[in-house]
């Protein structure tokens, strides 16, 4: 894989962690990549809310990663049909 396909992959899941992350209420904070819970920071609250923030929205986009590895599989196979 070359610089400029590893480049546009993680733009990619860049994109999927901000757009599951605003569907469930978090922030993305792009300068440091980190999900973040509306939660005041600096905080033992905030940062124990961040983590389940982060539980959440990594578990997401597994399963939506997951659909669409099985789609591409699905139409690869009823192409060869």
């Amino acid at each position: 894989m070359d610089i400029q396909s590893k480049t546009n992959a993680k733009q990619a899941l860049n994109s999927l962690k901000m757009e599951i992350a605003n569907e469930l209420g978090y922030n993305y904070n792009m300068t440091n990549d980190k999900i973040e819970s509306n939660a005041p920071q600096g905080t033992l609250e905030g940062q124990a809310k961040n983590v389940l923030a982060g539980e959440q929205v990594g578990g997401m986009m597994s399963r939506e990663l997951v659909q669409m590895g099985e789609q591409i599989l699905l139409d690869q196979y009823n192409s060869k049909k």
